[in-house]
């Protein structure tokens, strides 16, 4: 076991989500500047996308998602507990990020990651899978918010952590290079504060 300077313990991301699985959508409120994202300025005019919820949980970003026109949408999620509090509409897959994904290629036409990169240790192999399941010029949207400390949480009368890797936007765009995405940053703000980014890649055509 893992256990911080002050003696909480540090879970592994499924563990972590699994157990606050049930109390998650409680805490919504929190980093919420990409509530305001319009996605659909960063879209071609097609009349539908396939789009697939990288880290989708219990379908934080599922509203903002659905009001794209689409034809098939994904809930990819390493927890089955957050999954299970994912509202209908969305096929249900468990994968876990950091192995190759039970998906074929060129699949996608949108590829959304919000809350999740930070539980990654190792990009490389997430970055190769979501080029490998976008088509030809499909988006890659990874929300990078600032936070100077990991979330604790309370369950079963027990405090812990989650574990997490600080990296900062623009370490995660070289990763995202390095796959050979093009990409752009574009700064989030909630009132006048700089509270994360938008880091838009884009597969080649």
């Amino acid at each position: 076991m893992t256990y911080d300077s002050k003696h909480t313990e540090i879970l592994d991301p499924k563990t972590w989500y699994d157990a606050v699985a049930d109390q998650y959508g409680q805490h919504h409120n929190h980093l919420n500047t990409f509530y305001h994202l319009d996605f659909l300025r960063f879209l071609p005019r097609k009349p539908s996308f396939d789009i697939i919820d990288l880290g989708a949980g219990d379908g934080r970003m599922f509203p903002q998602l659905n009001a794209i026109p689409h034809t098939a949408y994904v809930a990819l999620d390493l927890s089955k507990e957050m999954l299970l509090h994912h509202p209908r509409g969305a096929k249900q897959l468990v994968a876990d990020l950091e192995k190759k994904l039970p998906l074929h290629n060129d699949t996608f036409d949108i590829a959304v990651s919000f809350f999740t990169l930070e539980h990654l240790e190792h990009l490389e192999t997430f970055f190769a899978e979501v080029y490998r399941i976008l088509r030809p010029e499909g988006k890659l949207f990874i929300g990078h918010f600032f936070q100077r400390r990991a979330f604790a949480r309370t369950a079963n009368n027990k405090n812990f952590k989650i574990k997490q890797y600080k990296r900062t936007t623009a370490e995660l765009q070289a990763e995202a290079e390095e796959a050979f995405f093009q990409t752009e940053i574009l700064p989030l703000y909630d009132k006048d504060d700089h509270t994360g980014d938008l880091l838009l890649c884009t597969k080649n055509a």
